[in-house]
C-alpha cells in the first residue's frame, strides 16, 4: 500500500515531469514561426515580401493549399516584432493593433483563433503560433455567446504590448467602426461588399499616420464580385494580387487532387482546384489546364526554338521560351519568368542560362525609350547589349501587322487539337492563364497577362526559330544582330 510520503514524492516527480515538458514545449513553440517561414513555398514567401511595398495584398487561391497558414503567419510576426532573418515584408517597429476578420465568430476561432493561440483548454491557449508565454495573462476577452471565441487577444510585443481583435462579417459594417487599426488580415471574402471599406477607413491613420495594411485571403466562392474584379482587372498601385492553385502546393499530390476533384460538382472544381471565379464565357482560353500541360522533357536537337519578351517597368516585363517540334506540328512553352522594375541586365542574369543564343522577338513597344532610364537608347538595344540575341524588326505576322485576335485564334485552334502544350512547372504561366478572360463588353482585360503576350509574340515570329543544336550559329541568317 502506498504511504503518503510516497504518494507525495510520486506527486511531486509528475510535476516536475509536466514542468519540463512544458518548459519544452514554449521553447519548442518560440522557435515555430521561424520553423513555419522556413518551410513555405516561394509563393507564400513572395505574398510576405510583397506586404512591403503594398498596402492591400489579395491570395486567391485553391482550397487546401496554405493561404491562412501564410496570412496567420505575418500576422504572428507582426504581434510578436519577432520576424525571420530572411523575412524581406512589412514590419511595424512598435507594437500594432490588428484585426482578424471572418465568416463568423466560430469561423475566426477555429482558422485564424486556433491558429495564432492555439485550443484555449482551462483557461490557457496552448499548441499556436504564439508561445504561450508570450499571451498576457489573462489579457483576452471573450466574443459573448461562442465557446471560446476570443474578440480581444493581447501579446507580449518585443517594443510593448500588441493586440489582436476578432470580428465577424455576420455582426456587419456597423461593429466594426471607430478603431484606428494597423493591420488587418480578411479570411475569407465577406459577401458584404460594405465590409472592405469599413476596414479600409479604419487603416487610413494607421501605422503611425502612414496607413495600415490589409491582406485577404480566400477562395472566390462568391465568383466574380466587386473585390475580386478589382483586383483581378483594375487593381491601383498600392494593390497586389496572386493567384495560386493546386499544382502550386506540392503537398497535394496528384493523387490527391484525383481523389478530392470526384468530389466536388464539375462547375466548382476550377474554383476549388485553381482558385479561379467561375468566368464562364469570358475566358479567352476555354479548355482545362489539364488538357495543355505536360511533364517537362529535355528538348531534342532538331526542335526548334526562338524567346519572347514583353517590356515592363512598372507592370512585369516577361520572357518565354517557345519550342516547336515541326515534324509533329507541336508547339510548347517551355520557360518563362517574369518581374517588375528589373534592368535588362538584371534581365539577362535570371534567364542567361536558356537565352543565350536563342533568337527573342519583341513587340513594337521596343521601339521606345526604355521606362526607368534617362537616356535616349531604344528599349530593345539595351537588352541587346545586356546580351539578348533581338531580332533586328519588332514583332509581325508574316503577312504583315501584329494582330492580338489572331493569335488568340491560332494559339486557341492549336490547343484545340492537342497541339500546343505547357510545361506544367510553367507556374506563372498558367496563372495567367486561369484568368485571361475579356471583360462585359468583349474586351480582353489587359492584367496579368505578361507571359501570354511574351507567348503570342514569340509565336508570331516562329519563322525566326532555330534549332536546339545550332543556337547562337549563323546569327544574320535568322534575322538578328550580333549582340554589341
Amino acid at each position: 500500500m502506498q504511504t503518503a510520503v510516497e504518494a507525495h514524492e510520486l506527486r511531486l516527480m509528475k510535476e516536475e515531469k509536466l514542468r519540463r515538458l512544458r518548459e519544452h514545449n514554449e521553447k519548442h513553440g518560440r522557435t515555430r514561426l521561424q520553423r513555419q517561414f522556413d518551410a513555405m513555398y516561394g509563393w507564400q514567401k513572395e505574398f510576405c515580401e510583397a506586404t512591403a511595398e503594398y498596402y492591400e495584398c489579395c491570395l486567391m487561391a485553391a482550397n487546401q493549399i496554405g493561404k491562412t497558414y501564410t496570412g496567420t503567419s505575418i500576422d504572428a510576426m507582426h504581434l510578436l516584432g519577432e520576424y525571420p532573418d530572411d523575412y524581406k515584408g512589412h514590419r511595424f517597429d512598435f507594437p500594432p493593433m490588428c484585426w482578424g476578420l471572418g465568416f463568423s465568430m466560430e469561423k475566426t476561432r477555429d482558422l485564424l483563433q486556433k491558429a495564432l493561440f492555439g485550443e484555449f483548454v482551462n483557461g490557457e491557449f496552448t499548441g499556436g503560433l504564439i508561445p504561450r508565454d508570450k499571451i498576457v495573462h489573462r489579457g483576452w476577452e471573450g466574443a459573448g455567446s461562442v465557446k471560446n471565441a476570443m474578440r480581444t487577444v493581447r501579446v507580449k510585443h518585443a517594443k510593448g504590448t500588441s493586440i489582436m481583435q476578432f470580428w465577424s462579417y455576420s455582426q456587419g459594417q456597423h461593429a466594426i467602426m471607430g478603431d484606428l487599426v494597423d493591420w488587418a488580415h480578411i479570411d475569407e471574402e465577406p459577401e458584404d461588399q460594405e465590409i472592405r471599406p469599413q476596414v479600409l477607413t479604419r487603416l487610413i491613420n494607421g501605422d503611425k499616420g502612414k496607413g495600415g495594411r490589409a491582406i485577404y485571403t480566400f477562395t472566390p466562392e462568391n465568383g466574380k464580385t466587386e473585390l475580386v474584379l478589382q483586383f483581378m482587372e483594375d487593381p491601383s498601385e498600392d494593390q497586389f494580387f496572386m493567384n495560386k492553385g493546386w499544382n502550386d502546393a506540392p503537398h497535394m499530390t496528384p493523387e490527391k487532387r484525383e481523389r478530392q476533384l470526384k468530389l466536388y460538382p464539375d462547375y466548382q472544381r476550377d474554383m476549388r482546384s485553381k482558385g479561379v471565379p467561375m468566368l464562364g464565357h469570358g475566358r479567352i482560353f476555354e479548355l482545362s489546364e489539364e488538357f495543355i500541360t505536360i511533364d517537362p522533357f529535355e528538348i531534342p536537337d532538331h526542335f526548334w526554338v526562338i524567346d519572347g519578351m514583353d517590356f515592363g517597368w512598372d507592370h512585369p516585363q516577361a520572357r518565354i521560351q517557345l519550342v516547336e517540334d515541326r515534324d509533329t506540328g507541336t508547339v510548347y512553352v517551355t520557360r518563362g519568368w517574369k518581374a517588375r522594375k528589373q534592368s535588362a541586365n538584371e534581365a539577362w542574369g535570371a534567364t542567361k542560362e536558356w537565352s543565350e543564343g536563342v533568337p527573342t522577338a519583341w513587340p513594337h513597344d521596343g521601339l521606345q525609350h526604355e521606362k526607368g532610364r534617362d537616356d535616349a537608347v531604344m528599349q530593345k538595344e539595351h537588352y541587346r547589349k545586356a546580351g539578348f540575341l533581338m531580332l533586328d524588326e519588332h514583332a509581325t505576322w508574316e503577312e504583315g501587322g501584329y494582330s492580338v485576335e489572331t493569335g488568340l485564334y491560332l494559339i486557341n485552334d492549336l490547343m484545340r487539337k492537342g497541339k500546343f502544350k505547357v510545361f506544367s512547372n510553367c507556374t506563372g504561366w498558367l496563372e495567367e492563364f486561369r484568368s485571361y478572360h475579356r471583360d462585359k463588353h468583349g474586351k480582353i482585360v489587359k492584367q496579368r497577362d505578361d507571359e501570354l503576350d511574351a507567348t503570342r509574340i514569340a509565336f508570331m515570329m516562329r519563322r525566326f526559330s532555330v534549332q536546339m543544336g545550332n543556337r547562337g550559329i549563323n546569327r544574320r541568317r535568322f534575322g538578328v544582330k550580333r549582340a554589341l
